[in-house]
């Protein structure tokens, strides 16, 4: 007797100190997404993270007018994602990656997504509210949720009927050891090894996927708070949740089974795992719940779909709150057939102390100016913040317009030692396909870095005009940076010049950054070899040199 007396107030102490974690855990959350928002994310990111984030965008990608990964590695967007992933869930965060990836070109869809962004940003208590329901999915720290659902369908399915044998051994054992103890105990041992053994091989085939539908149980009952929240703002997603919902009962029940519904564990759920192993209950549960998968798998992805929309766009109000009041404004995007592009203090938004430049640009631009002058950045710059215009609707500039344009660029290439192929094929692939692209029924806005480097001077700069003349026509905007002044004479009719200057003392140079009209004129390249301490003879020749050539044409 008082053994079962000791039993209960052990209960009673774990539920007891449950529901105390499950308190402090709500105002823990509720703290912890007060503080982060306007700020930059903590979380930390391996090659495998980085990699399962793809996984959705891979399932929804377009054929065209994504953002492909040349131009993902040129604009260092992984960076760009970790500083704007505030989200709180798994499903956001892979929503988020994906929507960076995936310019739109729809103004109904940009003005959904400015309502919800400016809602978030003004409305603190509910969006924590959003926000906490949202956080009950958790993080994946390895697997996308995605991939998994969709990897669920390979999964073999099997029987219940080896698990519900393993329960049935155990408790005949139990039971016979209240008659024959002696024999009783070494059956219940024999049973319980068994049991464990048993469970241990089949359980790391399905870690992932059991992980998963504890993301899908906490996913469905994020759904289920969202739908009851009574926030008018979100009204249209939380109704189609509702609706969506009613298909998983069967599939929420006993959820405790396979898992928490918090992200975080506790003391019950500690416990749990122990009854888990011996009586197997999350594979009996989950060989169950993959029957309902199998009918509803589509109804799950639009679940995830609209909670991922929903953390995403918090976390784009977040960055907002990151650039600022008066540092970010709210784009204008124009559905005219004719490209332009029109930014006003316009900045990188992941530099401490960017500077700020104004351009206007109804055609091609050439950017002229010595290296570490700023023209990587600037271009940068534009290219970065046509994206967020058309994916988070947030510009990092005084004021933005432009056309919808799909995003290209060819800027920090490399030899590809596994394909066998040269810097200079690689160059070449990468601005053939802005030529293919630029047949789209859209705007295209590219972006070369010293266009056919990979080559001598004479074929660059002969190869370098047509291709880019090639790219400033039509309803394409090239913004190009060359260190080749020919190349500004020479597409004088068809682009625009624009370059960034230095200041070269007798011991120092230094950048403004500032963007200015008209082609580069500064020569200092030869006066910087005398600062590093080059000798006087060759400083004098190379300037003799460029001399001659500047007044004859020809080298001597």
């Amino acid at each position: 007797m008082e053994y079962i007396v000791l039993a209960v107030i052990l209960l009673a102490v774990l539920v007891a100190k449950g529901c105390y974690d499950s308190v402090n855990y709500k105002k823990k959350v509720r703290r912890q997404l007060r503080n982060q928002f306007g700020t930059v994310s903590e979380e930390s990111y391996s090659e495998e993270k980085l990699l399962s984030l793809k996984s959705y965008f891979e399932a929804v990608r377009r054929p065209a007018y994504d953002i492909d990964d040349i131009t993902w590695n040129d604009l260092e967007l992984d960076e760009l994602f970790m500083v704007l992933n505030q989200t709180v869930s798994a499903v956001g965060e892979e929503y988020l990656y994906a929507m960076l990836r995936q310019p739109e070109f729809d103004p109904e869809e940009m003005k959904e997504r400015e309502r919800l962004i400016s809602f978030f940003q003004t409305n603190e208590e509910s969006r924590i509210a959003i926000q906490e329901a949202l956080h009950r999915i958790g993080k994946s720290k390895r697997h996308s949720v995605y991939a998994c659902m969709n990897y669920m369908t390979r999964i073999k399915r099997e029987s219940n009927v080896s698990h519900y044998l393993a329960i049935a051994a155990l408790a005949a054992a139990l039971a016979s050891a209240f008659f024959f103890p002696a024999v009783g105990v070494i059956a219940v041992c024999g049973v319980v090894i068994y049991n464990l053994v048993s469970y241990l091989k089949r359980k790391p085939e399905l870690e992932a996927y059991l992980s998963t539908i504890t993301y899908l149980i906490r996913l469905l009952y994020t759904s289920e708070t969202l739908a009851k929240s009574e926030i008018p703002e979100i009204s249209v997603y939380a109704g189609r949740m509702k609706e969506l919902n009613r298909h998983f009962a069967s599939f929420k029940r006993n959820f405790w089974i396979i898992g928490s519904k918090k992200p975080t564990g506790d003391m019950l759920e500690l416990l749990m795992m122990y009854f888990r192993m011996l009586l197997h209950l999350d594979l009996i549960k989950f060989n169950s719940m993959l029957k309902v998968y199998d009918r509803y798998s589509e109804e799950l992805r639009q679940l995830y779909q609209a909670a991922g929309y929903l953390d995403a766009l918090c976390a784009a109000a977040s960055f907002r709150a990151l650039l600022g009041e008066g540092r970010y404004c709210v784009p204008e995007l124009s559905t005219d057939p004719a490209p332009f592009y029109e930014a006003e203090e316009l900045y990188h938004p992941l530099l401490e102390s960017p500077v700020t430049n104004t351009i206007l640009a109804k055609r091609s631009i050439l950017l002229t100016g010595s290296n570490a002058s700023g023209k990587s950045t600037f271009l940068k710059a534009v290219a970065l913040n046509a994206l967020l215009s058309q994916t988070i609707h947030t510009a990092a500039a005084k004021s933005y317009r432009a056309a919808y344009f799909q995003i290209l660029s060819s800027m920090a290439l490399r030899d590809n030692m596994k394909g066998n192929e040269s810097y200079f094929i690689v160059e070449i692939k990468s601005l053939k396909r802005m030529f293919e692209a630029a047949k789209a029924p859209v705007c295209t806005l590219c972006f070369v870095d010293e266009v056919l480097r990979g080559t001598n001077t004479l074929e660059r700069i002969a190869a370098s005009r047509e291709v880019l003349a090639g790219l400033a026509g039509g309803r394409t905007l090239c913004f190009a940076a060359t260190h080749d002044i020919e190349l500004t004479y020479l597409l004088e009719t068809l682009c625009d010049n624009y370059h960034f200057e230095e200041a070269v003392t007798d011991d120092t140079v230094t950048f403004d950054y500032v963007l200015r009209e008209g082609r580069a004129t500064s020569r200092n390249a030869i006066r910087l070899l005398g600062m590093l301490g080059y000798p006087t003879e060759v400083i004098e020749r190379a300037e003799a040199s460029a001399e001659h050539f500047l007044a004859t044409g020809e080298w001597k």
